[in-house]
């Protein structure tokens, strides 16, 4: 009897090591992520290879920035949460940062997480394929602007810009120094199936138009998604390895039980939808220092 227990028990263990280490770690940087909200915290696991200490931060909260910042940091989070009330001059659409940047990109990616921000000011300035040279995190921020928001760019001198910056600043600056921030982006989904437009056409009337609209028109609080008001053909989310993963991971909103393969029809789906055209070449921002005085 007291072998048969322990035999139990051990295999018990060697169960729950298994479940661990299959789902707290991924393979490119053994990484483990503990929630996603402010307060919540982030480990790296010790790299055998690697004689620095394991990386280990909370995620901050927009409140708690030093006081001397502290305006300018809220300001940027709010831009983030209501981009359009609070940029209405250069936001051509609905569409706010929040909506693939969930809690204004204070997060670590990943399931219902959208696209993280942390740690964005460490990757910057660097080389763009996009725009073929060197780009900032201002001109990265001008980009989004132009494409996701189908708008102008903020003059870069201006309050809304400093205020972003200093925003983004402020929820990375624990992982500045970081060797790898394995969290950003959108990895593409790794499948052999050939996206259908036509079945995407379906599962976005079974799981989709209940929030965004029979014709992609979106409500209150939920983007359009072709059209208009929505986001350009320029727009990182007009393309295939960007728009099926964030789809695979987020959507439904809150549930998200898409397979690969329906992402993927989906997103082709949505890719054909007519939407505004981007403008390669618009006329530079126009300064506005006095926007300074805003806040």
């Amino acid at each position: 009897m007291g072998k048969t227990l322990l035999f139990v028990v051990f295999a018990i263990s060697i169960g729950a090591c298994y479940f661990l280490y299959k789902n707290l770690t991924t393979n490119e940087a053994l990484v483990t992520v503990m929630g996603a909200t402010p307060g919540e915290r982030y480990y790296q696991i010790d790299d055998s290879k690697d004689d620095k200490p394991p990386l280990e931060f909370d995620l901050v909260d927009p409140e708690c920035a030093p006081e001397a910042m502290l305006t300018k940091i809220l300001y940027g989070y709010q831009i983030m949460l209501d981009t359009r009330d609070h940029t209405p001059e250069y936001a051509g659409n609905s569409i706010d940062c929040n909506c693939c940047h969930f809690n204004g990109g204070n997060t670590l990616g990943g399931k219902n997480r959208g696209i993280s921000l942390v740690g964005v000011t460490a990757m910057y300035p660097k080389f763009s394929k996009r725009d073929n040279k060197n780009i900032t995190l201002m001109d990265r921020l001008d980009n989004c602007y132009r494409r996701s928001l189908n708008g102008k760019p903020l003059p870069h001198d201006s309050l809304e810009m400093e205020s972003l910056l200093s925003y983004l600043a402020w929820i990375s600056h624990e992982v500045v120094n970081a060797p790898m921030l394995p969290w950003l982006g959108l990895e593409p989904i790794v499948s052999t199936h050939v996206p259908d437009a036509k079945v995407g056409d379906k599962v976005y009337y079974d799981h989709c138009a209940l929030c965004h609209g029979n014709s992609g028109e979106g409500h209150i609080g939920v983007p359009p998604l072709w059209g208009d008001n929505s986001y350009n053909d320029g727009a990182g989310m007009n393309m295939l390895p960007m728009l099926a993963p964030f789809i695979l991971l987020n959507m439904p909103h809150g549930q998200p039980i898409l397979t690969p393969e329906e992402a993927l029809d989906v997103a082709a789906f949505l890719i054909s939808c007519p939407r505004p055209h981007f403008i390669k070449d618009p006329s530079p921002p126009v300064p506005e220092t006095e926007k300074k005085e805003k806040i």
